[in-house]
């Protein structure tokens, strides 16, 4: 576990994680390409109507170019092209801040192109990138790379316990606790053979739903957990992630909040030693 005391590790691991998640949504995006044309789903000419500024001005211009189809598709491959030069071992041996800063550009060009169907992920995905590439920019810096550190890790605690806090509002999650079993049975998230197990089965439901909103809520407690304790929190999130992405097609997220993990086992191990000393 020394390991992840080191700065460096914590930042490679940072790194793979989250590049491979987004690796996956660029090919995704690539295998769509059809439907950013300019008669389909997701044309920029009915996007960009809800763009108020004037047609002069140069953000809108920029936009207009650099948005459109076939341009766009550029975008989503100069994003692949960055994410395999920093996957591949040895292939760019210079600064990885340029490359870094290409695919910070690129993503906020295509979140806000493609602005449908976006979630924490992509958010998790895009703020993980610009740490990693203020990181690069200087990695002799300790006090910048420990404070990205941190901010990784609290901005990670912060969506669990808001994920958490905001379920334990609803009245599917606690005062009739179904929420998991109605997740389960619908077409587009759901499973026909997990929701066939939990009809009528009230009481595993009842403890899945309840589940889910403690850990996630109670999550950043795994700041003062130490060691072993923070393996309890850590291992549900990665079998919570895990199962997401097998059963709801949620691998992004997978991807997404493994990369701080890293973060996690590092700020849990600094608050550990300081208070063992």
């Amino acid at each position: 576990m020394e390991l992840f005391l080191n700065i460096e590790f914590i930042y490679t691991c940072m790194k793979y994680f989250v590049l491979v998640g987004i690796s996956i949504s660029t090919i995704e995006l690539l295998y769509n390409w059809k439907s950013f044309k300019d008669d389909r789903l997701y044309s920029w000419k009915v996007i960009a109507t809800r763009d108020y500024r004037n047609e002069n001005h140069i953000l809108h211009k920029f936009s207009n170019f650099v948005l459109k189809y076939p341009n766009f598709l550029g975008v989503i491959i100069l994003r692949l092209i960055a994410i395999l030069l920093l996957i591949i071992p040895s292939v760019w041996t210079y600064s990885e801040a340029p490359l870094l800063l290409a695919i910070v550009l690129t993503s906020l060009l295509i979140n806000y192109r493609s602005p449908f169907g976006q979630d924490g992920s992509d958010q998790m995905s895009t703020i993980v990138v610009i740490v990693l590439f203020l990181f690069h920019i200087n990695p002799e810096n300790t006090i910048i790379a420990q404070a990205g550190i941190w901010f990784i890790a609290l901005q990670s605690l912060l969506s669990y316990f808001t994920a958490g806090y905001f379920k334990a509002k609803g009245k599917k999650w606690t005062t009739h606790p179904n929420a998991v079993f109605l997740i389960f049975n619908t077409s587009t998230y759901g499973s026909k053979p997990i929701a066939g197990y939990l009809q009528n089965k009230q009481e595993i439901i009842t403890f899945l739903t309840w589940s889910t909103v403690a850990i996630e809520a109670t999550f950043p407690l795994v700041l003062i957990t130490g060691y072993p304790g923070m393996i309890i929190f850590l291992g549900w999130g990665l079998g919570f992630h895990l199962m997401n992405a097998l059963v709801m097609g949620l691998n992004s997220f997978l991807w997404a909040f493994l990369a701080t993990y890293g973060a996690i086992i590092y700020c849990c191990m600094q608050l550990s030693a300081y208070w063992i000393m």
